[in-house]
């Protein structure tokens, strides 16, 4: 890597937030370590050259986003059938949480 560090804000829901910490957390690895990789994957180092992505590579990106978000549905939705029927708030975040992941693969599935 080299010497030069950004540092990147992103605005996204809590409960996926949420959801992408556990999962992180789950796997041992850390979140700027994960979103590094990512965007190392999308956008691979710059040249002096300005890079398109085409098509097929956008796609590609894509898939391994649906991926990645499908893995913490999964996730989520373990979390979510583990949590005891008495706590009904964690219950309904968690429910929250499963159904914003689905609709984001349902919609980046329909865009490519």
């Amino acid at each position: 890597m080299s010497g030069t560090m950004t540092q990147v804000k992103f605005t996204i829901e809590t409960d996926i937030v949420s959801a992408f910490k556990r999962r992180c957390a789950d796997e041992g690895v850390s979140m700027a370590s994960t979103v590094r990789q990512w965007m190392e994957t999308i956008h691979p180092a710059r040249t002096t050259k300005k890079s398109v992505l085409t098509r097929p590579q956008r796609r590609k990106a894509v898939l391994e986003i649906v991926s990645l978000l499908n893995g913490i549905l999964e996730a989520e939705s373990g979390y979510r059938d583990a949590i005891p029927e008495q706590f009904t708030q964690r219950q309904e975040d968690a429910e929250r949480a499963c159904e914003a992941l689905t609709e984001a693969i349902a919609l980046l599935e329909e865009a490519f």
